[in-house]
Order: structure tokens, then C-alpha cells, then sequence
């Protein structure tokens, strides 16, 4: 029965949203915009069942530690935004770009996938690989992967999951210059 209301309101939402972006109602729009969304509908129901494992295996997320998580990476990427806009606008500031590697103790595939999105959408830093529970990620700077030594975003993250939370990382920094060029001026 969940399934059924579930795949009844995401093809509702992805005709819906066709119906917006068409504007046409016309038979043959309305026929592409039904075909679209069943096949979309289908698509989606098998992979999110493939990812996460038939409904009676997974386990439901924490509506509150997402809600506070939200806020948290929201006010996370406005930081790094400002942070990163200082180090370019301030010719007193070099920026110091790395890759780091670590692994995480976050159990679900589930879970792994929203740190990795998370560290991408933080001005900064982004994801470049993720093989099991090791993460590679590229950083601005330094002080751009805080969070991932302190564990603080994967402890949110366990929170959301209902999991025990990470101990913070063992970090490999590698920088990606060996010396910084000299100040042409």
C-alpha cells in the first residue's frame, strides 16, 4: 500500500511539473507528459529500492536531525562562501588547495551519498571519489575541510540516520603544489 501512495504521489508531482513547463494541454502533450512520468515514476521506485533495500530494511530517517541538519550545511556553505571570497579578494591571502583522504564509519550507502553531496555543496570543497567508506576530496584551503577532521558533518549526518556517530578522521592532507609560487609583485 505505501508503495502504491508513494508511486501514485511522485508520478502526480512529475506530470505535474511537466504540465508547468509544457503549459500545453493539448492530447499529444498530455499523452508525452503521462508517458514521461510513468516511465520516470518506474525508474525511480526501482532505483531507490536498489540503493536503499526493499521498504521493510530501511530504516527512517529523522525528520528533526534533517530539518537541523539542513540549517546547519545552509549556514555552512554561507561561511565557506564568504571564507572563500576572502582568501580570492585578499592578495594578502594564498589560497592553499589539497586533497584529503579519510575514511567514515557511516554504515548506509544512504548515508555516505549525503556527506559526499554535502561536501560538494560547501563552497571549497568537493567530492572526487568515494570507494566503499574512503573519501577523496579536493579542498581550497585547509581550514575548507574543518568540519570533516572535527567529524562534525558526519556526526549530523548519523543523526539523521539514527546511527552511532563518526569518531573524528584520520586525515591524509596532500597538497596539490609542493611550494607556493612567489608573489609576483
Amino acid at each position: 500500500m505505501i508503495r502504491i501512495l508513494r508511486a501514485a504521489t511522485m508520478f502526480l508531482a512529475l506530470l505535474g511539473f511537466w504540465q508547468i513547463l509544457s503549459a500545453r494541454i493539448d492530447p499529444l502533450f498530455a499523452g508525452i507528459g503521462v508517458v514521461s512520468a510513468a516511465g520516470l515514476t518506474a525508474y525511480a521506485l526501482w532505483l531507490v529500492e536498489r540503493v536503499l533495500g526493499p521498504r521493510d530494511q530501511v530504516q527512517p530517517i529523522s525528520i528533526l536531525g534533517f530539518a537541523s541538519f539542513s540549517v546547519w550545511l545552509l549556514l555552512r556553505m554561507l561561511a565557506s562562501a564568504v571564507w572563500v571570497a576572502t582568501v580570492v579578494l585578499d592578495p594578502r591571502r594564498r589560497p592553499h588547495p589539497g586533497v584529503v583522504h579519510f575514511d567514515t564509519d557511516l554504515p548506509s550507502p544512504a548515508a555516505r551519498t549525503m556527506l559526499a553531496n554535502s561536501i560538494s555543496l560547501v563552497p571549497g570543497t568537493i567530492t572526487l571519489n568515494v570507494d566503499g567508506r574512503r573519501f577523496t576530496v579536493h579542498a581550497f584551503t585547509p581550514q575548507s575541510v574543518e568540519d570533516l577532521v572535527t567529524a562534525a558533518a558526519q556526526q549530523r549526518i548519523a543523526r539523521v540516520f539514527r546511527v552511532a556517530p563518526d569518531d573524528p578522521p584520520r586525515m591524509v592532507w596532500d597538497p596539490v603544489h609542493d611550494t607556493m609560487p612567489e608573489d609576483p609583485a
